[in-house]
């Protein structure tokens, strides 16, 4: 009996749907709106956000990402089916690839609040949230494209056949 609790516990464990980086306890829970709302009584504050790709530009040290917000579900996916609160910008050391960070895919990012923007990618992000990235993480494409929809189960039986 002991044996069969462990194992599932380890096989419980390895379905994680995030790496660790992004279920830090020092992330503050903040809503966007209260946040673009008053930005700079927020500088320094650690965020979890996500959303959905608007436009990536990279520059000699950094790249930019410019998100379109949405709320997050359990699994810190975002919602698409709620309205988005607004946009934000994510500002990362490293280089992020137009192609793989293309527009219209989903994304969870970690990081502190700097502050607001100033027209960086586009005209109309100037005064957003920007987001320094400490993580980021990108979404598969076919996850919500599964024609196992209707099935849950059917989408894990294939798995096995």
């Amino acid at each position: 009996m002991r044996f069969y609790l462990i194992l599932i516990s380890l096989l419980l464990s390895a379905c994680s749907t995030l790496p660790p980086a992004f279920k830090d306890s020092h992330i503050t829970k903040i809503s966007y709106a209260k946040v673009s709302a008053d930005i700079e009584s927020y500088k320094n504050t650690s965020v979890r956000w996500g959303g959905v790709i608007a436009d990536v530009k990279n520059d000699e040290n950094f790249s930019w990402m410019e998100v379109i917000f949405y709320p997050l579900d359990y699994y810190g996916r975002p919602r698409i089916d709620k309205p988005s609160e607004g946009r934000f910008i994510i500002k990362s050391s490293e280089f992020l690839d137009p192609k793989n960070y293309a527009k219209d895919r989903e994304i969870i990012a970690v990081g502190v609040i700097e502050g607001k923007t100033e027209h960086i990618i586009s005209p109309q992000s100037s005064g957003l949230p920007l987001i320094k990235a400490t993580a980021i993480h990108l979404w598969p494409i076919n996850y919500r494209n599964n024609y196992y929809g209707h099935c849950r189960f059917c989408y894990f039986m294939q798995l096995f056949w």
